[in-house]
């Protein structure tokens, strides 16, 4: 993976109300979660967001708690259930 460029917010595209998670974006133009709830479709296979701007980070205290400690984002999650294809 390459280096983290910035982080931004991301929010579910079907439901608004849904809590929205950050997602660390990389110098390569890839897009990873900060926590396994940041995949939401597929068994969290996929992630399906609106893209807040640079900068931005969402409500989720995990993706936050990540974020500050430094750690690395999220590459396979732990299969869940997911509302979405």
């Amino acid at each position: 993976m390459s280096r983290v460029a910035f982080y931004r917010c991301g929010q579910c595209r079907n439901d608004k109300h849904a809590q929205s998670h950050t997602y660390a974006e990389t110098v390569a133009g890839f897009l990873w979660p900060m926590c396994d709830y940041g995949w939401n479709r597929s068994n969290a296979a996929r992630f399906s967001i609106f893209r807040g701007p640079p900068g931005t980070e969402g409500d989720c205290s995990l993706c936050r708690k990540n974020v500050a400690a430094g750690k690395r984002p999220v590459h396979r999650a732990f299969s869940h259930k997911t509302k979405w294809l």
